[in-house]
């Protein structure tokens, strides 16, 4: 198996344990917040996390665009297309599950589309991430999806804490 056609089945993976994490959230499950807690409520983490990964991939790769630009998506969800970090204003906001769970899957379209069809050159292109110059993929498969498998975890906990099952399985 090539080292693309494994992360593309990671982040499948990922993408469809998170979906099955969050969907069984109320608004008050991705409301809460307790004042000794130090993470954010899980509507906001879960937003950050759709969100990163879309600038991580589409922000980062040259001549892609963010998915949140297409389509009225910035517009819709109520973030600023032009920010790629937006964890304060996320935390302050109440998210539509629906309709970031669909931007969620717009999201991991591009992903997969983009991995399916990418160049050796796209892939092992050098870039300046926030830990150094590295290969693209190198960054995708360390930091993208850690990042997704990571925040999936915090969703978890966040929902078991608040007496529900955290993990969907």
């Amino acid at each position: 198996m090539e080292a693309k056609e494994l992360l593309r089945a990671q982040f499948k993976t990922m993408h469809q344990f998170l979906d099955m994490t969050i969907a069984d959230c109320s608004p008050d499950v991705l409301e809460k917040k307790e004042d000794a807690w130090t993470i954010n409520k899980v509507g906001s983490v879960y937003a950050h996390t759709v969100l990163s990964e879309d600038m991580m991939l589409n922000g980062m790769v040259e001549g892609r665009e963010p998915v949140l630009k297409g389509d009225g998506w910035a517009e819709k969800l109520g973030v600023d297309a032009a920010s790629a970090r937006q964890d304060e204003h996320l935390a302050g906001m109440k998210i539509d599950l629906d309709l970031f769970r669909e931007y969620a899957k717009a999201v991991a379209a591009a992903t997969d589309d983009f991995l399916a069809n990418a160049t050796d050159e796209e892939l092992n292109k050098e870039i300046d991430s926030p830990v150094g110059k590295q290969p693209f993929i190198t960054f995708f498969a360390n930091i993208g999806l850690t990042h997704v498998a990571g925040h999936w975890g915090e969703i978890a906990a966040l929902k078991g804490v608040q007496g529900l099952k955290g993990l969907p399985f």
